[in-house]
């Protein structure tokens, strides 16, 4: 029987389009190209969720390859990283219903020590039985030591657990533990859908 949903953060209990996100710190599209590929797609921004190295740290590293009328954008924009999340509400209508209907919540996410920051303006944070983040285990989805730390930190067995994130690989890896799941599309319908024929108790 399941009993504990999972869910992941971003893209899932918020909502992020990256394109309008990073151009908000760029005005053309070379710059947007380089803030894609070489900052958030960088090893650095990795590393800052996996928690091993600082912000400055990696403001330092990224900027080594980054022209240096970019180098204040690129600091302010980790020190600002989605300090502000949209909220999604539809999920949030679905979290608010999963708890009345008896079930625990749980966050597992790759993100990094900001989470405790900017989490406290996530009106769905508040829901979750358990919080599980990347950079306090030194573990990255779909790494499959993060699922086994996951289960052990608060005691789950999979088989109780469905899995909501919108990264196939994540949701996959999940289910070779034996945690089922959807891969979340944006779709909140889509995804009652999916839970009620996994025999999840929503409307």
């Amino acid at each position: 029987m399941l009993k504990n949903i999972v869910f992941d953060m971003g893209n899932v209990l918020t909502i992020y389009n990256a394109r309008e996100y990073i151009y908000g710190y760029v005005d053309n599209e070379e710059d947007f190209r380089l803030l894609k590929n070489y900052l958030c797609a960088s090893v650095e921004w990795l590393q800052m969720d996996r928690g091993t190295i600082t912000d400055e740290e990696a403001v330092a590293s990224i900027c080594r390859r980054m022209p240096e009328r970019l180098h204040g954008t690129v600091k302010r924009f980790i020190e600002e990283y989605r300090m502000v999340q949209p909220p999604n509400p539809p999920m949030e209508k679905l979290v608010q219903e999963l708890v009345g209907n008896g079930y625990d919540l749980y966050l597992m996410s790759n993100t990094s020590h900001r989470f405790r920051t900017f989490s406290q303006s996530i009106r769905t944070i508040s829901y979750m039985k358990g919080i599980w983040i990347s950079c306090e285990h030194g573990l990255l989805k779909p790494e499959p030591e993060a699922y086994l730390n996951f289960f052990r930190s608060f005691s789950l067995r999979p088989a109780e657990c469905f899995f909501v994130d919108d990264t196939p690989a994540n949701v996959e890896a999940a289910g070779r533990f034996g945690m089922a799941g959807c891969v979340y599309y944006g779709d909140t319908e889509e995804l009652r859908h999916f839970m009620r024929e996994s025999g999840i108790r929503v409307g």
